[in-house]
């Protein structure tokens, strides 16, 4: 099967792309996803979000349900994720993806945005979850590596209007015995299959986060 493993619903306000097109251009496309939308600080009333700091994980959850049971009526297995935005004291907006994780994971841990890199990845080895980091050189954006020791992975991001680096991550999955991931950090119609793996079926999260961490699939990009 197909999965792209970074796909974003317009729960993600960078996104222009409801859950019900999100789901509907994955089925055309034959393809199934991981639904990471973003989970940061930002998204807070604090700092001028939409949800408090009690409703930001609740609602995160439903919007998974709502793509989740979407996707089942159509046949596009919809897996949960999260993107979690963290402030570092070396960049102020680093990106981690967590790979594995149930929807309770988050409800039982609501402020993952706080944690340091090294806490948050001592958390995920604790409930048994996968930690990428996301778009490591995505200069763009002032992304770079950080921790790699606190990370399984690194993605190539195949998001249309950034570099992917493809080499880069390459190299440095290499050099610090790294997963390489692949996603195509879809935000709009159109995007939808640019990256991800080529693997065996499987049924849930689990199943996914396992088949990753011993590098069984392929990954494919257009």
């Amino acid at each position: 099967m197909k999965i792209d493993l970074h796909v974003h619903s317009g729960f993600s306000v960078c996104a222009s792309t409801d859950y019900v097109e999100a789901v509907e251009s994955y089925d055309a496309a034959g393809i199934n996803f991981v639904l990471c939308n973003h989970y940061n600080a930002l998204y807070t009333v604090s700092y001028g979000g939409a949800y408090t700091r009690a409703d930001y994980p609740k609602r995160f959850v439903e919007e998974f349900y709502r793509t989740h049971d979407l996707g089942d009526r159509y046949g596009v297995k919809v897996f949960f994720g999260i993107e979690v935005a963290l402030s570092l004291p070396d960049c102020p907006y680093a990106e981690f993806l967590i790979y594995g994780a149930q929807p309770q994971f988050l409800l039982d841990n609501p402020y993952i945005y706080e944690l340091s890199q090294q806490e948050l990845y001592k958390l995920c080895k604790k409930n048994d979850l996968m930690l990428v980091q996301a778009h490591p050189f995505r200069k763009e954006q002032g992304h770079f590596p950080h921790d790699l020791k606190c990370v399984d992975g690194v993605e190539i991001n195949c998001h249309y209007r950034f570099l992917r680096e493809e080499e880069k991550v390459k190299e440095i999955a290499k050099n610090n015995n790294l997963i390489i991931t692949c996603g195509s950090d879809f935000h709009k119609k159109g995007q939808e299959g640019a990256g991800g793996i080529i693997c065996r079926d499987v049924a849930n999260e689990h199943e996914l986060k396992t088949i990753l961490l011993n590098n069984e699939f392929e990954i494919f990009m257009r």
